[in-house]
């Protein structure tokens, strides 16, 4: 029955702090998500402390699952911590269609 498990999502419900401290764990729930899943959601809708290292590790965990032909996505866009950081980061200079899709559920929030 292992093929019917690859078929559900699995969703990861993240605490308050993603961040270079739990990182490690948070990538080693994702590798084994992605194991027996087809599809992982991230509910981070509770985190408030975020680093660059979870931006890092959630682009990894994109091209991976495209690469493995699964999907990961946010359960809510992005909220205003994460956005902070994104612009801090960057990441919002000239998103990709396929971005602001990931992080925001389609268009930037103003």
């Amino acid at each position: 029955k292992k093929g019917a498990l690859r078929l559900m999502a699995i969703v990861i419900t993240l605490d308050s702090s993603a961040t270079l401290r739990g990182i490690d764990s948070l990538r080693e729930r994702l590798l084994e998500s992605f194991a027996d899943h087809s599809s992982v959601e991230l509910n981070a809708s509770a985190v408030a402390e975020v680093d660059l290292s979870f931006l890092q590790l959630l682009e990894a965990a994109r091209a991976h699952a495209a690469h493995e032909d699964k999907t990961i996505r946010l359960s809510n866009p992005a909220n205003p911590a994460l956005k902070a950081l994104l612009e801090r980061a960057g990441f919002l200079a000239a998103p990709s269609a396929d971005d602001l899709e990931f992080w925001f559920h389609g268009d930037l929030p103003q």
